[in-house]
């Protein structure tokens, strides 16, 4: 056999055997919540964005944007790459029953964490928009009043104080 007709066969043998070593979208989403429970959080999350990056339309890869919001926002503290998942999610799953939720915690992430005011204002007006009946539009509008505000001043101090019982009086 001449040179370039081996150099193929085996060129042909190694994409079929790596392509035959790769997992499916259900083996990574299960080794990512092993890793998770096990608090290996960059593991968890290297193995939830595989499963984004290569099955975007599969069930686990919403399953696994949800995965990686959490350990984001939660374990890792990375405002960014938590902001960047729920932007992902709702790209992807707009009509998914989080995708809501998902849209709020962007304006969130912004308003909160980033300190982006304009993108903050301009996605919970969107959230608005689009779920005006939403559970968390009572909360966007909050956020939406309140954009650049300490929570201290955000909140009016009878809201903070707690209700007296009556027949009691206060005590200075």
């Amino acid at each position: 056999m001449n040179l370039p007709i081996k150099f193929c066969c085996l060129a042909c043998f190694a994409i079929a055997l790596s392509s035959c070593s790769r997992k499916s979208d259900a083996g990574l989403y299960k080794e990512g919540m092993e890793a998770e429970s096990q608090k290996s959080f960059s593991v968890a999350a290297d193995r939830f964005e595989e499963v984004v990056d290569r099955f975007p339309a599969s069930a686990y890869a919403e399953s696994s944007l949800t995965r990686l919001s959490v350990i984001y926002s939660n374990e890792q503290y990375d405002a960014r790459k938590a902001l960047a998942t729920y932007q992902r999610y709702y790209a992807l799953f707009p009509g998914s029953r989080q995708a809501p939720s998902m849209l709020f915690l962007v304006g969130y992430m912004y308003n909160n964490e980033l300190h982006n005011l304009d993108s903050a204002r301009l996605t919970y007006e969107l959230f608005l928009r689009k779920y005006p009946n939403d559970t968390l539009a009572q909360s966007a509008r909050f956020e939406l009043q309140n954009l650049g505000k300490d929570l201290n001043q955000a909140v009016p101090e009878n809201v903070t104080q707690a209700p007296q019982q009556e027949g009691t009086t206060s005590h200075p």
